[in-house]
């Protein structure tokens, strides 16, 4: 059995073996890092598996109304990745929760980085969001991150190793 986290309405469901943790429920993201300036943004969950690849996973549901339009979304993952990534080295020294600093240095230990944006969208697609033009924006906005950005749906998740339900 594995680690089942909850986000929005999917839940993500992880192997055994992998450390999991929803980041920006994070105590010191929310308490320390967050009010070092304005505009400070968070994934909704890291991850890393055994052969020490770290996820970053950003989930956007377009069945809200209140989602980005999709022509902000590319920047506005692309900001939701890097942030997170500036905050692990302070989180790994200073943050106050012993299983935030142990999930920092799990993903500053890696030997790999991935970014993955998992879009749940409306039957009706409305607003459209093209994933393969996503896709295509994410990897110039994350290449010095991960090259090859993953665009995944609950109906569309190559070899990721979770499930999502």
């Amino acid at each position: 059995m594995g680690t089942t986290l909850q986000v929005e309405t999917l839940t993500f469901k992880f192997p055994a073996g992998w450390c999991t943790s929803k980041y920006d429920d994070w105590s010191f993201y929310r308490q320390q890092f967050s009010r070092q300036s304005n505009g400070i943004q968070a994934v909704d969950v890291l991850a890393r598996e055994p052969n020490d690849t770290a996820y970053l996973i950003e989930v956007k549901d377009y069945r809200h109304p209140d989602t980005e339009k999709p022509s902000q979304l590319p920047q506005a993952i692309a900001n939701k990745v890097l942030m997170p990534l500036a905050a692990m080295l302070p989180a790994k020294l200073n943050a106050n929760d012993p299983s935030e600093r142990a999930m920092a240095k799990a993903v500053l230990t890696s030997h790999k980085l991935r970014a993955v944006a998992h879009i749940a969208l409306a039957r009706a697609h409305h607003p459209a969001v093209d994933l393969a033009d996503l896709k295509q924006k994410l990897a110039q906005l994350l290449r010095a991150v991960d090259a090859h950005p993953k665009v995944v749906s609950r109906n569309h998740m190559p070899s990721l190793g979770w499930a999502v339900a």
